[in-house]
Order: C-alpha cells, then structure tokens, then sequence
C-alpha cells in the first residue's frame, strides 16, 4: 500500500454532458479542473463516458481512441493545473469498442480500466474488459469500477486485496436523485466498510441531449462506511474532501483488540470459497 498524503485532497464532480458535444464537455471538466486547482485539490473524479456523453447505441459514433485529442486536452490540463484526473471516455481501438474511465497525470496516462460487467443494453454495442487492476498513482493506489458495478462486491474486494486505498465508482445514472441516494447508500458504504478502503462516487447529471435525464450526485465515503461528503443538488457541482493514512493504516495494521477494529480481507479463508458453485440463473 503506498502512503497517502497526509492532507491529500479528492474532489469529485456531478455534471451534464451531452452525448457528441466533446468540445462543450472538455470545456465544463477545464471550469471544474480550475475550480479545484484553486482549492489544492490533488485529484478530480468525473463521471462515466463524461467526454462522449452517455447514449445507448449514439455513444458509439462519437467514440475515440486513447491517444486521440480529447484524452491529450486531459493530460495537458494534468499537467497546466499539477492535478490527478479520472474522467471517461467512449474508447475506439483496434479489437473493439470499450466504455473507458482513465486517469492522467503529470501529463501520462497513469492507467485506464475497461469496464468489464456490461449493462444489457451496453453489451450490444460495447465490448467488455477483461482485467481488474489498480492503478498506481503517485499519492495512492487506485481502483475502479463504472455505475452499476457498485454491486459487485468481488470487484471491489479484488482491488482492496491489490492494495487500493480509494476506489472511484464514477456513474452514467439515469435515476433520480433520492432513488440515486437511497442505493448508494446501501452499496457503496458496504463496498468500503468491508474491504476498508475509500470510495468516491459522481454521476452524469440532467439531461444528454437526446431527452435522456440523469439523475446527478456525488458521494465519499471513508473506510469505516461513514459518509465524508455528498451532493445531490439539480446542478453542476463538486465536493471536495481530506483524505488521510492515518483511518487506513490503524485498521490495516493495528494489533486486534476488539471487533471494531477488526480487517475483515486478512481474516479470510480463500480455501473455503472455490467450492462456490456456478448459481443457476434459470431459478
């Protein structure tokens, strides 16, 4: 596990972004990449598929590759503003079609995740990924996993084992805010109290230009499965939280004393758990 910055601050923002509008897009994330900048923010978070906007199958047409201009524009402002950015893309490449969420900084691409558990509509059109790793930036280990992956606990306690300190979960949604909330306060707490890790949460908000409306919202989360900061306004917004080792290094290496400091990944018994069988979905 690399070592947090002590006062290592996350920001993550909901926003609108209409599906093929790329120029407008980039020019909503730079506002927002400014604003935190000037709040010392050292990593932003944006939505899923939030450069080509999210549509099912209109996304696929405005697709780009991971060395195309919008993905440069990205690093270019990793570099002018000396910020860690998460934002996602439609990936075109030469096998396929994948929904991307990457990061930049220092002006590389520190790494990027395909989003490997399609949603129905997705698969039609989009090719699934097929690794889960984190990926390692200077100030932490990060994971990710795109909307409705929150509801796979294996992803995230596979990334928790591989040392993610901070799982993003950025989201393309089209609930309501109050459904939004009431969900991800069931998933995502859990996601971190079980595998003590960080998660950030941010949707897509209002509508994509084609009468699709989502419904917005951002979340943090510590690794106790406290609630740090949320936002579920009906407008462009960001929160912004202090993030520290301390919470993680006291419950991944404190001697045990009582059960609420107790690191649930460590006491584990994976020799037990390949006797799971194959559930059978025609129940």
């Amino acid at each position: 596990m690399l070592k947090l910055m002590e006062n290592m601050k996350v920001a993550a923002v909901q926003m609108n972004s209409a599906v093929g509008k790329i120029r407008d897009n980039l020019s909503s994330m730079k506002r927002w990449i400014k604003a935190a900048a000037e709040e010392n923010v050292d990593f932003i978070c944006f939505p899923e598929m939030c450069i080509t906007g999210y549509a099912m199958p209109e996304s696929v047409e405005f697709s780009e590759t991971i060395d195309g201009d919008s993905v440069k524009f990205i690093l270019e402002m990793s570099e002018e503003f000396d910020i860690t950015i998460s934002a996602g893309i439609s990936e075109r490449s030469d096998d396929g079609v994948y929904i991307t969420q990457f990061i930049a900084e220092n002006g590389i691409i520190r790494g990027k995740y395909r989003k490997t558990h399609l949603g129905e509509r997705e698969k039609l059109h989009y090719k699934a990924g097929n690794s889960i790793e984190i990926i390692k930036c200077k100030n932490a280990n990060i994971g990710l996993q795109l909307c409705w992956e929150s509801h796979f606990p294996e992803i995230s306690s596979i990334l928790a084992l591989n040392g993610a300190d901070i799982i993003l979960m950025p989201h393309s949604s089209g609930l309501p805010s109050n459904r939004r909330k009431d969900i991800w306060d069931k998933c995502l707490k859990a996601r971190a109290y079980d595998n003590t890790v960080y998660v950030i949460a941010c949707n897509q908000l209002g509508d994509n230009g084609l009468g699709t409306l989502f419904g917005g919202g951002c979340s943090a989360i510590d690794p106790r499965g406290n609630i740090m900061a949320e936002n579920y306004d009906s407008k462009d917004s960001l929160i912004i939280v202090d993030i520290t080792s301390e919470i993680l290094y006291k419950l991944r290496t404190k001697e045990y004393t009582s059960m609420k400091d107790l690191y649930y990944l460590n006491r584990r018994r994976p020799e037990l758990y390949g006797k799971i069988t194959q559930i059978n979905t025609k129940l």
